[in-house]
């Protein structure tokens, strides 16, 4: 089974916040049971900015993205992106859905509401371990 780690929570394993004990364990658990935690390889730019912008270590991110594994973005997964419904979703949180799709994971971590909306209506389960928002 696939997994998909969006930004908003892989950056939780890198800056402490109240979920970040909960996703680590689910993520600890997820893995122990043979589960493979995917992404698009956009998280690694999204992960390193914020690494920059809170001066925080490119080892810790680092360390993140070896234990997730990384798809490169084609083309086409562009334009799936540019053509999934929803008015209101962002562009970036746009390609981590179709990247979801595309890379048939059979759920989200995120804690992006906009996101998760967007993923629920394409058929994908969200998860946002220590979160009001958790379908788990």
């Amino acid at each position: 089974m696939r997994v998909y780690v969006d930004t908003s929570a892989a950056s939780k394993l890198i800056v402490r916040e109240a979920e970040s004990a909960a996703l680590i364990e689910y993520l600890d658990a997820a893995v122990a049971a043979g589960v493979d935690l995917v992404s698009s390889l956009l998280l690694e730019t999204e992960l390193r900015r914020v690494a920059v912008r809170l001066n925080l270590s490119q080892v810790a991110v680092s360390d993140v993205l070896d234990r997730v594994q990384l798809a490169l973005p084609d083309r086409l997964l562009y334009r799936d992106a540019g053509l999934l419904s929803g008015a209101n979703l962002r562009s970036l949180d746009a390609l981590h859905v179709a990247a979801a799709l595309r890379l048939e994971a059979r759920e989200i971590i995120s804690y992006d509401r906009k996101q998760t909306e967007a993923a629920k209506n394409h058929g994908l389960r969200t998860v946002a371990p220590a979160s009001e928002d958790d379908d788990h």
